[in-house]
């Protein structure tokens, strides 16, 4: 196959070209056909992702960092325990029960949604503080029974309200 070829100086040269050969840029259709023409390219991306990901170039986000120091790592927690009777509180008894026992507000509005799920999903609740357990909340039948270091305490969910102590079932 001879074709005519044009050069910078407007001169034309013939050559022979075989069909084979490549000449100028690669069309799509042969890179499609050399499964070796994007091996190169591939295996730099991926060592540089490699290398990347290995020298901790990286970092996974840290949740933690972006909150502010005061609410990093409360000192109070609401630790779920289980019982044979569950009890689902509204957030009036949960007020009204943490009031009571004297905590403050933004206290209550820290652990209240934990003390409402401990006492749905396992029946009973310690709060501590540290390593010290400031109260204990148990569900009885219709009743939360509290106990703290100042005394005991019962709340009758159905009336929303602080009772003398009922009769317990022994």
């Amino acid at each position: 196959m001879i074709s005519k070829h044009g050069s910078i100086l407007g001169t034309e040269t013939q050559a022979q070209r075989s069909p084979n050969a490549l000449s100028g840029r690669p069309r799509a259709q042969d890179l499609r056909k050399s499964p070796g023409a994007w091996g190169l390219p591939l295996v730099l991306v991926l060592l540089a992702l490699e290398a990347g990901g290995c020298n901790g170039w990286f970092r996974p986000v840290d949740w933690s960092d972006t909150r502010p120091e005061r609410e990093q790592q409360s000192p109070f927690r609401v630790l779920p325990r289980h019982n044979t009777q569950v009890t689902s509180l509204s957030p009036d008894d949960i007020v009204r029960i943490m009031q009571r026992v004297g905590f403050r507000d933004e206290q209550i509005v820290e652990l209240g949604t934990d003390l409402h799920n401990a006492m749905r999903f396992h029946g009973s609740a310690v709060i501590v503080y540290k390593k010290e357990t400031l109260a204990i909340f148990a569900a009885d039948g219709d009743y939360v029974r509290v106990r703290t270091r100042s005394g005991d305490l019962d709340y009758q969910v159905s009336k929303g309200q602080f009772v003398s102590a009922p009769p317990r079932d022994r």
